[in-house]
């Protein structure tokens, strides 16, 4: 047998008797650190080739270093982690996302990264981007992507209905003289899109509407789930099911397909939006802002617009036993030039956590009327739903509430007690 070979047995026995995982024993061969990366964005067709040839990059400028991704569906990450933390088989780092954050930091498995950004990082960071990523003052994820959801108007729709294209509606009387006038124009037409699925992210969707109505549903033990504000917001979700101005039962991503055909007049969605439309009927980006606006949340009785951030957060784990090599990773997949341009803008359509742009070139093409809509208007308007261990069973409490109210006659009194008392069993 070759020397080669013989090496080869020689450590892959060694690594058995000492225990090592096989990228313990690849790394004992080959002098490099390994790290594993479970994340959702190498699961998913869309991103998967971003996601691999910004790890390739990483791992150029950083020979001494090698990523192992762990592809992880978006819905099974959370289960899944937690099941590997109990096992005491974690991964050194992690995509994360919404309340699943919360969840993995509430198991204390989580490396506090304080110490490895310091004050100039930190300066450099959006304070928007940090929201919601502390626990017991404790800083336990960074920020990756910023993905806030804005209200989307088709100008051609609303010329047609007779309204200003560049007027957008500012308070959700005025959306709904809007939807109105739309649905006589052009019954063809939906006129808004909005997530009413019984799942923690269509708690999340409707979140700032639930808000625009001063509603706090899950207060006091779920008993503010009976008050008036959180009635009319049912009671105005109903309308807006009763008058057909929106198809219930529907995921954000379900009223897409419309908004590119132009058969969409409103559409309460994410910074993508812009490139699925594009994906589908190849317009410009000028025939794009030609076509589209954006703007932030219609106001209700809170008085002011309001938003939800459906971005993602990168975590350490504390069992890591490379943690200055995961802090450089997590650092550069959310701060570095090329990962921005070549995977946060171009994959994710989503928005950088920096305040400013590292590099003109990166500045330039971030100047559109959509990312500076988005960045300077609607992501200081993020309102965090109250994330927590009862979060998912709470969202089915409210939703199943939702639908109610928007498929049925039970009398809107009855539902918001229905809700209080599911809210309060869990």
């Amino acid at each position: 047998m070759p020397l080669f070979g013989r090496r080869l047995i020689l450590l892959a026995a060694a690594a058995a008797l000492l225990g090592l995982t096989q990228p313990a024993a690849h790394a004992a061969e080959t002098g490099k650190i390994t790290l594993t990366f479970a994340n959702w964005a190498d699961a998913e067709a869309a991103t998967r080739p971003g996601i691999e040839k910004i790890i390739q990059d990483f791992e150029q400028s950083h020979p001494n270093i090698e990523i192992k991704s762990e592809a992880v569906s978006f819905s099974e990450i959370a289960r899944q982690l937690v099941l590997r933390v109990r096992a005491g088989n974690p991964p050194d780092v992690a995509e994360l996302a919404g309340n699943d954050t919360i969840l993995l930091a509430q198991t204390g498995k989580l490396e506090p990264l304080d110490s490895f950004v310091g004050p100039k990082e930190m300066a450099e960071l959006k304070p928007s981007a940090l929201e919601g990523l502390r626990l017991h003052g404790k800083l336990i994820a960074f920020p990756w992507t910023q993905a806030p959801a804005a209200l989307w108007y088709n100008k051609d729709i609303m010329k047609k209905a007779g309204l200003n294209p560049n007027n957008p509606p500012k308070t959700i009387d005025e959306l709904m003289a809007d939807m109105a006038a739309i649905k006589k124009s052009q019954p063809n037409v939906v006129p808004i899109g909005l997530d009413t699925t019984n799942r923690p992210f269509g708690l999340i969707s409707n979140w700032p509407w639930i808000r625009a109505f001063d509603a706090r549903p899950m207060a006091n033990g779920g008993k503010a789930a009976e008050a008036p504000d959180m009635k009319a917001y049912l009671t105005w979700m109903r309308t807006v099911v009763k008058k057909g101005y929106t198809e219930p039962g529907q995921k954000i991503g379900d009223f897409r397909p419309l908004a590119a055909q132009g058969k969409l007049a409103f559409g309460w969605d994410q910074v993508l939006l812009q490139g699925v439309i594009q994906s589908i009927n190849h317009m410009s980006d000028a025939e794009f802002y030609q076509h589209w606006g954006v703007t932030t949340l219609p106001v209700g009785t809170a008085g002011r617009p309001l938003s939800f951030d459906g971005g993602h957060q990168l975590v350490m784990f504390a069992s890591s036993a490379h943690k200055a090599a995961a802090w450089a990773f997590i650092n550069y997949l959310a701060t570095s030039a090329n990962a921005i341009q070549n995977y946060t803008i171009r994959y994710e359509s989503s928005l950088m956590p920096l305040k400013q742009a590292p590099g003109p070139e990166l500045a330039k093409l971030l100047d559109t009327p959509v990312f500076n809509a988005f960045a300077d208007k609607v992501m200081p308007t993020v309102t965090l739903p109250p994330y927590g261990p009862n979060f998912a069973a709470a969202s089915t409490a409210v939703m199943a509430g939702v639908q109610q109210a928007v498929t049925g006659d039970t009398p809107i009194d009855d539902i918001a007690r229905s809700i209080a008392q599911n809210l309060a069993n869990d």
